[in-house]
């Protein structure tokens, strides 16, 4: 393989946005000799391996698997995957550090893939954000658990963005390309930038094409939402728990109704100051470019996402 690019989120942090930017862009793409799988795809081609590991905590031979059905399907001589679970699951976090297999996955896909450049774009969100929409998708999914419930086991030493930084860039080649960005970079620049940026850090020289709504793509769930499919999820079946999702999705997201209040204030900056050494760690690792834009702006307004505490 020439070129491999992936995508490896992190979760809530505009993964469903780009998703759909790749989609409408394939044709560029191969025209440029690049294959692309989003995350659904690559669920289909590798037939549920890689979730399997992931979901049930198989051997590793899972993911190997995986990524050898990958490389047996391609048609382009380079391959851009875009899957915020590549790594571990949304809710890695609550058994130990942020993605703790990142490294064994990356090297996996070395190995198998064996691409004579690589290049890693990871998304990264302020933690107490990051959980909070993390717990939610957990119950757009199924889930019965409450937040308090969901955070009993996870420390601020879990959420430590710079060493998942430093784990994925000694899984990969000395030479390999590993490009970290805010996700608050969207507040201030909106979707399209985004999504510029996006296409640019892949080196693949596309340009997007927007033949797609690119405002609230993946809407969160609102305080009454959550509410509700707390309760639903307790009592329905399987199907019924779908029809409820897609109700719920378009007709309380937290664009048209409040959001959860999940988090207190206290909590959001005892967690924020606990863990302000490894995000001015994390600030010198953000790649130049819009998101680093986005975040000096905040930081010149006195409002760092990061950096100055919890607003």
């Amino acid at each position: 393989m020439k070129h491999l690019v992936l995508h490896v989120g992190a979760h809530k942090t505009g993964t469903t946005l780009v998703q759909k930017a790749l989609r409408a862009s394939r044709e560029a793409f191969a025209a440029r000799g690049y294959d692309v799988l989003i995350r659904n795809e690559y669920e289909n081609l590798t037939e549920g391996h890689h979730s399997r590991w992931r979901r049930q905590g198989g051997s590793l031979r899972n993911v190997t698997r995986a990524f050898e059905m990958v490389r047996n399907a391609a048609t382009q001589d380079s391959l851009i995957i875009s899957h915020e679970d590549l790594l571990a699951s949304v809710h890695s976090f609550r058994t130990g550090p942020l993605y703790a297999p990142a490294g064994d996955v990356l090297g996996i896909a070395q190995e198998v893939l064996r691409p004579e450049r690589t290049t890693v774009l990871l998304y990264v969100r302020r933690q107490d954000r990051f959980v909070e929409s993390s717990y939610l998708q957990t119950v757009r999914v199924g889930s019965t658990q409450s937040f308090e419930e969901f955070m009993k086991p996870v420390t601020a030493d879990n959420l430590r963005w710079d060493a998942l930084v430093e784990t994925i860039k000694g899984a990969v080649p000395a030479d390999a390309e590993v490009r970290v960005n805010y996700f608050e970079g969207i507040k201030e620049l909106h979707s399209r930038p985004f999504v510029r940026e996006f296409y640019q850090q892949t080196g693949a020289g596309v340009t997007p094409t927007f033949s797609f709504n690119t405002e609230a793509v993946n809407r969160g769930y609102s305080d009454a939402a959550l509410k509700l499919a707390l309760v639903g999820n307790g009592e329905l079946d399987a199907e019924d728990r779908r029809k409820l999702r897609l109700f719920l999705d378009a007709n309380f997201s937290n664009v048209t109704h409040p959001s959860p209040l999940l988090l207190t204030p206290e909590q959001r900056e005892q967690m924020l100051t606990e863990l302000a050494p490894s995000n001015k760690a994390l600030h010198e690792m953000v790649t130049p470019g819009i998101s680093q834009a986005a975040a000096d702006l905040a930081v010149n307004k006195g409002e760092s996402p990061y950096l100055r505490g919890g607003k």
